[in-house]
């Protein structure tokens, strides 16, 4: 795979006469029928199984949801917007089986849930709005990276950071915490895409090579060894694994996708594996974690520590290929289960072919996000898409890898559809940069 190709760093998407009927989203409205019809059944089909589940809540939430849903449609279609269409449903849908499985597995958060949901698609229309033309995000580049630094290191300062099952990745709000590293993962993005293409020349075409390998000049190496430090950082002094393959792992792809050089990408995971190993020998959490992935099932640690990671095991078994259908598995017993382990209690549920069909619309989310990064107008929207699509891409394999235990267990939630709300507000406004790139691509093709 080579470099993304070059194009105009400044200036913005023309914008046609804002006049005439607003633009039909047909396609889009579609979608969005049967995303209720999903959100109704999935509803419908817990309280049949769980009679105890019915309640004003189970009519109030997906009515408020939808029309939220409906709310936010109709506001792309008076904004005459022209980005993808296949987005926003898919968010929808994503949500959708969210509530529906905190319903399932954590009634008394649903109403809280709901809220985040609100509160997620006014972030969504603020960053529809907000800024006006997305190249003047490249400007302020070494902004996003300060600010996603001092987030990242919030949850590590006394008196606000607080540590929850394990890991000090939060950060006390009132009665509440919030997540920062849900937000840092979209500033570190849009750090990247401007980082790189002011300097993707220089590190593509370096002036010397060992071989057929480029070494730039130590300055312009200085982000991937920065990068590496903080993911060490996180990962050893927060203990959060999850949030150090995200970081590493995007800016890796996104580097590869700005050169088209492979040594990057193996000089990072050289040092990301040396890293790790450092960390293991030297930090007892990190040792415990890989433990508990390698030998679950041992005496001493499958009624203990390992007793989550086995219970999802256990469910993601008994799953078979249809599933024992929606509120008769057995999700109760997996610890924290509609955060950490929610992909085990849906296949627990659906079966095989249920769990598939989630990845698959996963799937093709990240594939309309490449998709839009290929046909974006300028090198910073190209990067900037690409790695959305690889935040979505890499935490749904994170999450799904370790609760299918192909790697070592981590804290990040399953997007869109794990009960938290820095995450569901995160990744909403997600959905909305990708849209504004392809908005701004379908202005210039002027379609």
């Amino acid at each position: 795979m080579g470099a993304v190709r070059g194009g105009s760093s400044g200036g913005g998407a023309p914008r046609t006469a804002g006049g005439g009927v607003p633009r039909r989203r047909t396609a889009e409205l579609g979608l969005l029928v049967w995303v209720a019809l999903l959100a109704l059944a999935g509803f419908a089909a817990v309280v049949g199984a769980e009679t105890s589940a019915f309640g004003p809540a189970v009519i109030v939430v997906p009515a408020i949801y939808l029309g939220l849903v409906l709310a936010l449609h109709v506001f792309l279609v008076l904004r005459r917007f022209r980005g993808d269409q296949l987005l926003f449903p898919l968010a929808a849908a994503l949500t959708a089986i969210g509530l529906v499985l905190v319903q399932r597995l954590a009634s008394d958060l649903l109403l809280q849930q709901l809220s985040w949901a609100l509160i997620a698609g006014g972030a969504f229309v603020a960053t529809i709005l907000i800024p006006r033309d997305l190249t003047t995000l490249a400007r302020f580049k070494w902004t996003w990276a300060f600010l996603g630094l001092v987030l990242l290191v919030a949850p590590l300062l006394p008196g606000i950071g607080r540590e929850i099952n394990g890991a000090k990745i939060w950060v006390k709000i009132g009665p509440g915490s919030i997540e920062p590293w849900e937000a840092v993962k979209l500033l570190l993005v849009i750090f990247f895409a401007g980082y790189l293409e002011e300097y993707r020349e220089v590190l593509a075409q370096a002036p010397r090579r060992i071989g057929r390998f480029p070494v730039p000049p130590i300055p312009y190496l200085l982000p991937i060894i920065a990068m590496w430090g903080m993911a060490m950082v996180v990962m050893v002094f927060e203990k959060d694994l999850g949030a150090t393959l995200l970081f590493f792992g995007i800016f890796l792809a996104m580097l590869y996708l700005a050169t088209g050089e492979a040594f990057y990408t193996l000089i990072g995971l050289a040092l990301l594996l040396g890293g790790g190993f450092v960390a293991y020998h030297a930090f007892p959490h990190v040792a415990a974690r890989v433990d508990i992935w390698i030998r679950p099932f041992a005496d001493e640690l499958r009624f203990g520590a390992g007793y989550q990671l086995v219970q999802g095991l256990f469910a993601l078994g008994n799953g078979g290929l249809i599933g024992a259908g929606l509120g008769n598995g057995l999700p109760e017993r997996i610890p924290v289960v509609w955060s950490d382990f929610v992909f085990d209690a849906f296949a627990e549920e659906t079966g095989f072919l249920g769990a598939a069909a989630l990845l698959a619309v996963y799937l093709l989310f990240v594939y309309r996000g490449m998709l839009i990064a290929l046909r974006a107008p300028t090198t910073f929207l190209q990067l900037l898409a690409a790695g959305l699509s690889f935040i979505v891409a890499l935490q749904t394999l994170v999450i799904v890898g370790g609760n299918a235990r192909l790697i070592p267990l981590t804290g990040i939630t399953l997007p869109f559809v794990a009960y938290g709300g820095s995450s569901l507000v995160t990744n909403w406004m997600l959905v909305a940069l990708l849209m504004r790139v392809s908005d701004a691509s379908a202005r210039i093709r002027g379609t």
